[in-house]
């Protein structure tokens, strides 16, 4: 059931990309929250494989990440509801990480890596940001980096390579994100941006049959 599953996610995600492609609107609708419904199903049947712990806060994640997901991509924009949405999200997977045994001290050096990619991100943001929304819309992209370097911190702490794997590319798909919106657009931005979102997740909710 796992690889049927495994299977659609890559089958819808592939369609979505189609759709978005075409800019077949229906369909983008459908299928963007769809592919996580799917990955979100992986999960629940992993739900008994490890601690409730663990489980219950890795599924938390992903639903916020997909009320997230329908904020984001409705007419109107609901840009700060998403971004609420994914920090809630966020959250969530930290406490689910922190959650795990066997962890173990992260490397100075990783730790002051996340730090420079922050700080480095803040600073090209800042002008299209506050451009955009002034300072409280400022504060509010401040604290999403700040809680999504903490997740990718936790995930390093979890001491879990898919784990690791999974934030680091929900990490670079955010980056994207932003940067297309307050910096200037790029180039396949729906490409880099939801291929490497929709297999952080399924790492995430794939976790829970693996560890």
């Amino acid at each position: 059931m796992l690889l049927i599953l495994s299977f659609f996610t890559l089958l819808l995600g592939i369609f979505y990309l189609i759709a978005v492609e075409r800019q077949v609107k229906s369909w983008v609708y459908l299928l963007k929250p769809g592919t996580m419904v799917i990955i979100i199903l992986i999960a629940v049947m992993g739900l008994e494989n490890q601690s409730a712990s663990f489980s219950w806060w890795i599924l938390a994640g992903l639903i916020f990440s997909i009320l997230g997901d329908i904020f984001l991509m409705l007419p109107k924009d609901r840009f700060v509801f998403g971004l609420a949405s994914f920090l809630v999200g966020h959250a969530c997977y930290i406490v689910a990480f922190l959650s795990l045994p066997d962890r173990g001290e992260v490397n100075i050096w990783i730790i002051a890596a996340l730090l420079v990619v922050a700080m480095f991100y803040l600073i090209k943001l800042s002008k299209g940001v506050l451009n955009s929304g002034g300072i409280v819309l400022f504060l509010a992209v401040t604290g999403y980096v700040a809680i999504i370097t903490a997740m990718v911190w936790a995930a390093f702490y979890s001491q879990q390579p898919i784990i690791q794997a999974g934030a680091i590319l929900f990490f670079f798909s955010d980056a994207i994100l932003a940067w297309d919106k307050f910096v200037g657009k790029l180039i396949y931005r729906n490409y880099l941006v939801m291929i490497s979102y929709y297999l952080a997740q399924y790492l995430f909710a794939v976790s829970l049959h693996l560890l």
